[in-house]
């Protein structure tokens, strides 16, 4: 489905294949002007002059230094952009530099197509009754957390949230239509998170208690849990007899039974 209103205007710098993958999203959502992954600043700038474009999308199966380059002077001149990578290890060396959105491609498509679409879409004005500045736009938020994601501070809602997992000194936060890659420890998180929402099932994943779809006994002192999304993480030992009780105080049944949410 297209996007209704105005069609951003957007420079593409990816490699053919990969381009060719990220134009089948959004070809129909905005207009698209591609350029070589080997094209220098110099280039990127007069293109997105020549063509007005409100953003830039960087794609590259290796984050390499055209890339960087390409970052730098884009956060620079304060166009906002979104890298395409293959790995979140990738993408988290764009973190070093800069604070804006990536997208990971070994993620499903739609996941991906929700990624794309979101960030065309904050290209767009807001020119509705509801945007900022308006009454409307003052009525409390529900609880959120701030992560830090590159140079900048992020706000997540709670009700946003599906699972935490950890890389190394960072933590990937996976929402309903993006993963992001923030600065903060796995217990920090847990810190600030309310008990009565979220669980930690293992020392590197944190779950929403309300998105726990079914929890399998695997074998003796081992244990798993699926999502609704259909994430699967495995249970730590030391972990179980905290989620055991959380079952025992929903009334759920524990073991290798279905639980439905």
């Amino acid at each position: 489905m297209a996007m209704t209103g105005n069609r951003p205007a957007l420079v593409m710098c990816a490699p053919d294949a990969l381009g060719d993958r990220l134009q089948s999203f959004i070809a129909d959502r905005c207009r698209l002007f591609r350029i070589s992954n080997n094209s220098t600043s110099r280039e990127l700038g007069q293109m997105i002059r020549d063509g007005s474009a409100a953003g830039a999308l960087l794609a590259a199966h290796q984050v390499g230094r055209a890339e960087r380059q390409l970052a730098t002077w884009l956060e620079e001149a304060g166009i906002p952009y979104l890298l395409a990578v293959n790995s979140e290890h990738q993408a988290h060396l764009m973190f070093e530099l800069s604070a804006r959105d990536y997208v990971l491609m070994k993620m499903p498509d739609d996941h991906i197509e929700s990624a794309l679409i979101r960030f065309l879409k904050s290209l767009v004005p807001d020119q509705s009754p509801h945007a900022a500045g308006s009454p409307a736009s003052s009525v409390t938020q529900p609880n959120a957390i701030w992560v830090r994601t590159g140079h900048a501070e992020r706000k997540v809602l709670h009700s946003a949230i599906r699972s935490i997992s950890a890389d190394k000194d960072y933590a990937i936060i996976e929402l309903d239509d993006t993963s992001l890659l923030v600065r903060a420890t796995m217990s920090s998180l847990e810190a600030e998170l309310p008990d009565s929402e979220f669980i930690r099932i293992h020392r590197s994943h944190i779950v929403s208690a309300d998105d726990i779809r079914e929890v399998r006994t695997l074998g003796p002192n081992r244990h798993q849990i699926r999502l609704k999304n259909g994430r699967v993480f495995p249970v730590g030992r030391t972990y179980w007899p905290r989620i055991r009780a959380m079952l025992r105080r929903q009334n759920r049944p524990s073991g290798a039974q279905l639980l439905t949410g």
